[in-house]
């Protein structure tokens, strides 16, 4: 029985989920991990930076995300609110701390320490194991690769 228990205990641990490299939504009374603070409806490791999200024609502030759908042309909306395609919150480095990176790793692009998969404006904001700063359309911005474009 002890082992059964024990068997249990590791397998509910291994569930748990990996909050850190997320950009939830949330309200002012938190919701957001540890690390992370709720700023404009949005947990985030530090307050937004930079010169706004490249969004179509237009650029968003730091208190709002380019939303990008199917359905709709590229448009600003506050940064908590739902877009029903891909959310950006940040489109290179300028637009986060120190020391982070813009990342696209699934339907929201945010800034963290690490990222599978780097958003950038110009070659400046990739890391050197991923260097060139590539075009990736139907988005503004564009994605790093280790390879040419």
């Amino acid at each position: 029985m002890r082992g059964a228990l024990a068997w249990l205990v590791a397998l509910v641990a291994s569930c748990a989920p990996d909050y850190a490299h997320t950009a939830f939504r949330c309200t002012g009374d938190g919701g957001c991990p540890a690390d992370q603070t709720c700023v404009d409806g949005r947990c985030r490791r530090a307050a937004p930076t930079g010169d706004g999200v490249a969004c179509g024609p237009d650029s968003c502030d730091a208190h709002h995300q380019c939303c990008l759908d199917l359905f709709n042309p590229p448009r600003c909306i506050p940064a908590g609110d739902v877009c029903p395609g891909t959310a950006a919150l940040c489109d290179g480095i300028e637009d986060c701390q120190a020391g982070d990176r813009c990342c696209a790793d699934g339907d929201t692009v945010f800034c963290d320490a690490a990222c599978d998969r780097y958003a950038c404006r110009d070659a400046a904001d990739c890391p050197s194991t991923a260097p060139n700063c590539c075009p990736d359309d139907p988005t503004p911005w564009g994605h790093c690769s280790r390879l040419g474009c």
